[in-house]
């Protein structure tokens, strides 16, 4: 898992680091790497801004972001 993650953030760093909006769908697809529709803790950290605000934006306190949460990032 840690090697598709690893890929991941080079393919979401290379790709999109500046081109993507926080709280976007987009985003959320790329951080979703096993794509279950949730983002993982482990999932967020190769995005350093949601890692920042996982805490906060995990509402449910399951370990996981789902969409609805991920995209209290848009609205600050």
């Amino acid at each position: 898992m840690k090697k598709l993650i690893i890929i991941a953030a080079c393919t979401l760093i290379s790709a999109t680091a500046s081109a993507q909006p926080i709280g976007g769908t987009d985003l959320f697809a790329l951080l979703d790497v096993d794509a279950n529709h949730m983002i993982s803790e482990e999932e967020a950290s190769i995005h350093e801004p949601v890692l920042a605000q996982f805490q906060a934006l995990d509402v449910n306190k399951d370990g996981q972001l789902s969409t609805d949460e991920f995209d209290m990032l848009a609205k600050g």
